[in-house]
């Protein structure tokens, strides 16, 4: 939490507001007190803080959308945390502020609306918001005059318009490194709306107006006993604007994001330089020049450490700007992870594979051989390495870099963005992320990096309209995974439908089955509640199953020895996160369940096994607490993260809300697990999908608790015939499971069931058998073929002559016109009739007609 607020602060900025409230001050009145010029300084830096968490807390939408590689994170700080902070700052300055002079209330309760309004409104308003966010320095410059002096010279505003058209001008540039994120957002700003061209255009003439204000100030300012040191601090100043004009100038089109983000630092750097030549102009050069000098060396001490972490941690740039790395690096980066495993991981000792890993730009090709458990490098073609299944992958040297040696993304969100490439299965991704993270995780990096979007768009100047359809730009960016991986809960949330307990008979069966569909990961039970719970799990295990085998756990350490003893692949570890959970349920604090998480991770981890963690009632679990405790699951080793719909209460466009944010700050794959109080679970599940996540938990028929889970049928056929994506699953195997675990719970398949219900691929109305002899797509969103299904006539008061004539035509009848309308009036008075039934009427009715077969 405390790095939370750190970054929050931005230490890169935080000196600024101060110096110009201090310029103000000895502006107005260059003998002012000590205490006096303490105040003038400290009030503006707490409204500057107050800014900061205003930010953090109204404007966290943009933040985890579109600009992730912001050094505001929202997400790492609960919203009601950066709300508190933002009114205790405003509170201390206002009490501050009284003490120094009452008419300072009305200029500190100005720049507090200025900076919400930037935050929430203006931000997206082009020229405009940046005049405003210049303009709250202008008001601190007035703050510090007022703070000094009762009543200063007018000529104080000489100084505070100069710092409006300096900050308007520095923010313009700022916003030249987040057009892509601007446009996405549906920001407005003016590279978004007139191009890069005119918005430096701009920069251009607000750099010479400002410089010419600057210029003519010692003849305009009542005081001005430091001349001297201001002009040589003030030409610092104008060689720093006018280098950061030249390198944007000279840029090509569209600006990169470092070129822009270079320029920006400059103009960090310099606004010091010329808020100190204003302290050095109204007072001595003693007091000017040493806080200069302390703000600038805090400024770039600051910036060097945190800027290039939050403006490069994302996916879209990652691999782009950093130190360079070669073959020799990589290889032996490779080479001391590997010594640096266990002897065996429990999760990988059923999983064979031959991994082939080639760093495109350094000509660079690494295979690793897995056998059980074990993991080695081997030479192209070694014996034993050749005769397994090949898993290949495919990067840069520079986003290699970036993932396993500067942490600045995750492997999750380089495959996501396209930096990685993979050819490989969902069973197979389960096991290469564990191995993925088992590297991050012995060599440091796998906590801290600063995640972005999970599949930004991204849009360049040449090839965009001026102004986006944001809509379209949205619906754009929502996009399924390459590879999404499908976990079942049939055995293990299935079961817990009121009145069901598998015996372990057929609990086994009932996992062959699903791994014989062709399931990537079966959730199977919860080791520590029973020991026929556990029986069941460890006969499970011990089937050689391809599938990954998984079971539950709480965050307790008897529950994750239970658990590491039934020789299961991967646990699951869950526990509550909304405040009904934590203070109710469990009866602890945010902050001790943070704790305990982390400390059963580590745990876990110790066994070799993918460890996940879940969070129950997610959905009504505040983002920034979900992203907190998600971000301590990672720094401790977690593989994966859960999000739960734990009563069913979240709608579609909730879900994608609420995952969006958690994917832009969370760097491990998330896993969906919705139920069905709503009747919304399919769709809740594909939303979280299209959102960001990269897995889903269902339940054959969608048996569970109350109303269940997400159907495991409905989920699939969505994905293979609605979004066009091969799940890997043998579709046609998925109705004989669907009777399968309904002759186990006792019931039948409903007949509207969708996928597998009797009814799926029925049809009576007549209108409807019309269209589907003409085209079968007309009324059937998918062959029935494709899971092994046969379409299906039945006839009643709806039917006509089409079905007839069909079925008919189907077993060599065929009746006259008249014998048709016969047959049709009496299948009208047989509602529910099937195809058997009519063609014994047909053969009655049109005895003695010659057959086809007879001709």
């Amino acid at each position: 939490m405390i790095k939370a607020h750190l970054e929050t602060w931005r230490p890169y900025t935080l000196f600024y507001p101060g110096l110009a409230g201090l310029a103000g001050a000895v502006l107005a009145a260059p003998h002012a007190g000590g205490w006096r010029l303490a105040g003038a300084w400290a009030v503006p830096t707490l409204g500057w803080l107050a800014g900061l968490y205003g930010g953090d807390y109204f404007d966290r939408r943009l933040d985890a959308e579109a600009k992730p590689h912001r050094p505001i994170p929202s997400g790492r700080m609960r919203p009601g945390t950066a709300l508190a902070c933002m009114i205790g700052c405003v509170a201390a300055g206002a009490a501050l502020g009284l003490l120094l002079n009452w008419r300072t209330v009305p200029l500190a309760g100005g720049a507090l609306a200025a900076g919400i309004a930037y935050s929430t409104v203006f931000k997206a308003r082009g020229g405009l918001g940046n005049l405003v966010r210049g303009g709250i320095t202008a008001l601190a410059v007035g703050f510090g005059a007022l703070a000094a002096t009762a009543e200063p010279a007018p000529a104080v505003l000489w100084a505070a318009a100069l710092f409006l058209l300096h900050d308007a001008g520095s923010n313009l540039v700022g916003t030249l490194r987040d057009v892509d994120g601007d446009r996405a957002g549906g920001y407005r700003t003016l590279p978004v709306r007139r191009g890069t061209g005119f918005a430096l255009a701009v920069c251009g003439v607000l750099y010479a107006a400002w410089l010419a204000l600057a210029v003519s100030a010692p003849l305009v300012l009542p005081f001005t006993p430091g001349i001297a040191a201001f002009a040589a601090l003030l030409a610092a100043a104008a060689g720093g604007g006018l280098a950061a004009l030249v390198l944007l100038g000279r840029a090509p089109r569209p600006i990169p994001r470092r070129v822009a983000l270079r320029a920006h630092e400059i103009l960090v750097l310099e606004r010091i330089v010329l808020a100190g030549a204003f302290v050095a102009l109204g007072a001595k050069p003693r007091l000017a020049l040493p806080v200069t000098a302390a703000a600038l060396l805090v400024t770039w001490a600051a910036q060097r450490r945190m800027r290039l972490r939050y403006e490069f941690a994302s996916g879209s740039g990652a691999g782009q700007d950093g130190p360079p790395v070669d073959a020799a690096t990589v290889l032996d980066y490779v080479r001391r992870q590997l010594a640096a495993l266990p002897d065996t991981l429990s999760s990988l000792r059923r999983w064979d594979r031959r991994i082939v890993i080639e760093v495109t730009d350094l000509d660079l090709r690494i295979e690793l051989a897995v056998a059980a458990g074990r993991i080695r490098m081997v030479e192209p073609g070694e014996p034993g390495a050749t005769d397994t299944a090949t898993v290949s992958i495919s990067t840069s040297g520079a986003v290699f870099r970036d993932i396993f040696l500067l942490a600045r993304t995750s492997p999750r969100h380089a495959y996501i963005a396209g930096a990685v490439r993979m050819d490989a299965s969902p069973r197979d991704m389960i096991r290469l992320n564990q191995v993925f993270n088992e590297f991050r995780r012995r060599s440091g990096a796998a906590s801290g990096a600063a995640a972005p979007a999970a599949a930004r768009l991204t849009v360049t100047e040449r090839n965009a309209p001026a102004v986006q359809d944001v809509r379209a730009v949205q619906n754009d960016r929502e996009r399924l995974p390459a590879r999404v991986v499908i976990s079942d809960t049939t055995l293990r949330d299935g079961e817990q439908m009121p009145g069901i307990a598998f015996g372990v008979r057929e609990k086994v069966e009932l996992a062959r089955r699903l791994d014989a569909l062709g399931v990537p990961l079966i959730e199977v039970g919860y080791p520590a509640v029973s020991e026929e719970e556990a029986e069941a799990v460890r006969a499970i295990a011990g089937l050689g199953l391809d599938a990954t085998v998984q079971v539950i756990a709480r965050p307790v350490r008897a529950d994750i020895d239970a658990a590491v003893r039934s020789g299961a692949d991967s646990i699951a570890l869950f526990a509550g996160t909304s405040d009904a959970h934590v203070r109710a349920k469990l009866r602890t604090t945010p902050e001790r369940l943070l704790a305990r998480v982390r400390g059963a991770v580590v745990h876990a981890k110790e066994s070799g096994r993918q460890v996940v963690f879940a969070a129950e009632d997610a959905t009504r679990t505040d983002p920034g607490y979900l992203v907190e405790i998600f971000t301590a699951a990672a720094d401790a080793g977690a593989d994966a993260v859960g999000v739960a719909d734990t009563a069913g209460v979240a709608t579609p466009w909730r879900i994608g809300r609420l995952v969006r944010e958690v994917a832009a700050r969370t760097p491990l794959p998330i896993a969906m697990h919705c139920h069905n109080d709503l009747g919304l679970a399919t769709a809740n599940s594909l939303a979280g999908l299209l959102a960001g996540a990269s897995a889903v938990q269902c339940s054959v028929l969608g048996i569970g608790e109350r109303a269940g889970n997400a159907p495991l049928e409905e989920v699939v056929l969505a994905l293979e015939t609605a979004y066009g994506h091969p799940t890997g699953l043998d579709l046609t195997a998925l109705t004989p499971l669907a009777r399968h675990v309904a002759a186990l719970v006792g019931e039948r398949v409903p007949a509207t069931k969708p996928v597998v219900g009797g009814h799926a691929f029925t049809h009576e109305s007549g209108l409807h058998v019309d269209g589907l002899v003409r085209d079968s797509s007309s009324y059937e969103p998918y062959p029935p073929e494709l899971t092994g299904r046969h379409r299906r006539f039945v006839f009643g008061k709806h039917s006509g002559r089409t079905a007839l004539r069909q079925v008919l035509s189907d077993h060599g009848l065929d009746p006259s016109e008249d014998e048709l309308a016969m047959l049709l009036a009496h299948v009208k008075r047989s509602p529910g009739a099937d195809g058997r039934s009519v063609l014994e009427a047909a053969r009655t009715l049109t005895e003695g007609h010659v057959t086809r077969s007879e001709r």
